[in-house]
């Protein structure tokens, strides 16, 4: 079926964000202080977005592989991440 072939990109998007995010939140946040589950992982998503645009124009290459795109959206969402707990601050 045409169009079909495309549907594998954005789950694997989706599941690298949502696994970088909670990690990420676990790197660093505090123990009990975490922002939820949820915001978790929409700030990966997120990272994986931020990370997907501004790594290309700063000639940062990461594998090509999905663990490449995994560290990605995982610098991505520690970045967030930082400027969330600045800004708590």
């Amino acid at each position: 079926m045409p169009g079909l072939e495309n549907v594998e990109h954005p789950v694997l998007f989706v599941l690298i964000g949502i696994a970088s995010g909670y990690v990420a939140a676990r790197l660093m946040t505090k123990e009990k202080q975490g922002l939820g589950l949820i915001v978790n992982c929409v700030i990966g998503i997120l990272g994986s977005l931020l990370a997907g645009w501004l790594c290309p124009m700063l000639g940062i290459k990461f594998a090509d592989a999905w663990y490449g795109d995994f560290l990605q959206a995982l610098v991505g969402a520690i970045a967030i991440l930082a400027v969330i707990n600045l800004l708590k601050k």
